[in-house]
């Protein structure tokens, strides 16, 4: 009976302690990233990990997102969907820029800091990354008209555009990231088909 005893009381104390440690344990916090009237000093370079949750009619998707960025100079986005598979590259630089989906073999190109996405329209590719590091922007269209709503939540926006929807949440800026110049180089293979906006 004592040995049931000690067993219990052995018990309770473990589980005593882990409560105390759970509770003592620092809370995961989300960042504010889109705080308004935040003042922002963009970094001479960083790597971006995301989250894009892509809606457009019944469709929906989650894409995993990976920004390198030298802001005004060069950005590179990766998007990747289930199993890690290549959903889109999408690369800038001031000579051009390129949107390639490897799954369906097609690529998009042009000059400029209007990109063409598929489905969206035109881009303006400065505002769009720099929503990356949570800086608010009033709009991500090139033109005259604000095409795309946006609304800005703790750490993620959302852009609509008629039915359809794009979210982008912030999961970690590190601006200390390093990687080699062949990040800047995206080949397209010949067989790719080009396509025309």
């Amino acid at each position: 009976m004592n040995a049931q005893r000690n067993i219990w009381k052995k018990l309770g104390i473990s589980f005593a302690l882990a409560l105390l440690l759970i509770s003592c344990a620092p809370k995961p916090q989300s960042s504010d990233y889109f705080k308004s009237g935040k003042s922002l000093v963009l970094p001479d370079s960083a790597r971006v990990k995301a989250v894009v949750f892509v809606s457009q009619g019944d469709a929906r998707e989650k894409l995993s997102a990976v920004l390198f960025a030298v802001p005004d100079k060069r950005y590179r986005l990766e998007l990747s969907g289930i199993f890690g598979l290549s959903a889109a590259s999408i690369i800038w630089k001031k000579d051009g820029w390129k949107v390639v989906f490897p799954q369906n073999e097609r690529y998009m190109e042009g000059a400029g800091d209007c990109v063409s996405i598929p489905g969206y329209g035109n881009v303006d590719i400065h505002k769009f990354a720099v929503l990356f590091f949570g800086q608010r922007v009033d709009a991500l269209d090139c033109g005259e008209w604000n095409v795309f709503k946006l609304e800005y939540a703790e750490n993620a926006v959302l852009a609509f555009l008629e039915n359809d929807s794009l979210k982008l949440e912030i999961k970690n800026i590190d601006s200390k990231a390093q990687w080699g110049s062949g990040v800047w180089n995206l080949n397209v293979p010949e067989k790719y088909v080009r396509l025309t906006r």
